[in-house]
């Protein structure tokens, strides 16, 4: 029998205030409550009290925070599936792991593409790279922005790659010429 772990930072708003909750075992919940006590010095009393309030009062405001999410989601990977990228849609999460396209991922790195989209269509991703090994080939975008925002970065992202990934030079020769 294990623990269960669950934060609250972003299906409550409370993004940055690393707020969470356990529930389990009593030994492994002690354990974690020694653990967090040589790691931690305890959190802002107005946020715990916030996080107590959000926990017992907003159901139906998580319930309509998700949609709003599933909508930006939506939107995001609709656009990038009609400029021929292959997306597998999050069920849960505020963020769409996007797969680079071949005709890019063999051309550069995820690093390289990210900058490409910085600097050449003005849309910010992190690059999978950044995130270990297994996110190389990979971009992680955020649902943070409305949905018109997404649309217009997905326009963006259109017009940017509308050339060939064989014209392009990685970032690090562009840096060195």
């Amino acid at each position: 029998m294990g623990v269960e772990f669950t934060t609250m930072s972003k299906g409550y708003n409370m993004a940055g205030w690393r707020v969470g909750f356990c529930a389990g075992n009593a030994e492994m919940v002690r354990a974690l409550s020694t653990i967090k006590t040589y790691y931690d010095y305890g959190m802002f009393a107005p946020i715990q009290i916030a996080a107590i309030l959000a926990l017992r009062h907003t159901d139906a405001a998580v319930e309509r925070q998700s949609l709003v999410y599933q909508g930006r989601r939506d939107v995001l990977c609709d656009g990038l599936e009609r400029l021929g990228w292959p997306i597998t849609r999050p069920r849960a999460s505020m963020f769409v792991w996007a797969k680079m396209p071949d005709e890019w991922a063999s051309q550069m790195s995820s690093i390289d593409f990210a900058m490409k989209l910085l600097q050449e269509a003005d849309v910010a991703v992190s690059p999978g790279a950044g995130f270990g090994p297994a996110g190389e080939g990979y971009l992680r975008m955020s649902l943070v922005e409305n949905e018109e925002r997404l649309r217009q970065a997905v326009r963006q992202i259109g017009r940017c790659l509308g050339s060939t990934a064989a014209d392009q030079k990685p970032l690090a020769a562009r840096i060195t010429t």
